[in-house]
């Protein structure tokens, strides 16, 4: 297994920053990795949904949690691996601190490590910054 982890805190309260990633279907609008999202309404722990990267196949998704203002940690689901992204909001001196955990296991890891893990983990604060922008706007 591989593990990668990004924290920092932000200013935006975490019930926004919660929305913002349970509205799986908007992603596309601050993730530009992100072409586009096939989800259902609500989105809650155990649903499932596909997700189309720009430049790659469309992947497999299924929510394992979904907990108002504290996480939300979506599971892809690759071949022979499947990479786990948490996001974990907590409420400290000077705003949220945010901590994205991105996890890759499976026969396949070290694969899916090189071709998608090491760049979601390069561009986690990018991501996280963008979701901040995103989450004050939609408020």
């Amino acid at each position: 297994m591989k593990k990668y982890t990004y924290e920092t805190v932000v200013p935006t309260a975490p019930d926004k920053l919660y929305r913002a990633l349970a509205d799986v279907a908007s992603w596309p609008a601050w993730d530009s990795d992100i072409e586009s999202i096939e989800a259902p309404e609500p989105i809650a722990a155990g649903a499932r949904f596909t997700l189309k990267p720009k430049g790659a196949p469309a992947v497999a998704m299924t929510v394992e949690a979904a907990e108002p203002s504290r996480r939300f940690v979506d599971v892809s689901h690759l071949a022979l691996a499947k990479m786990r992204t948490a996001h974990e909001m907590e409420v400290v001196t000077g705003g949220t601190r945010v901590r994205m955990v991105i996890e890759i296991t499976g026969l396949l890891a070290f694969l899916w490590d090189r071709v998608v893990a090491r760049k979601q983990a390069a561009g986690a604060e990018a991501q996280t910054q963008a979701l901040v922008r995103y989450a004050e706007a939609a408020a």
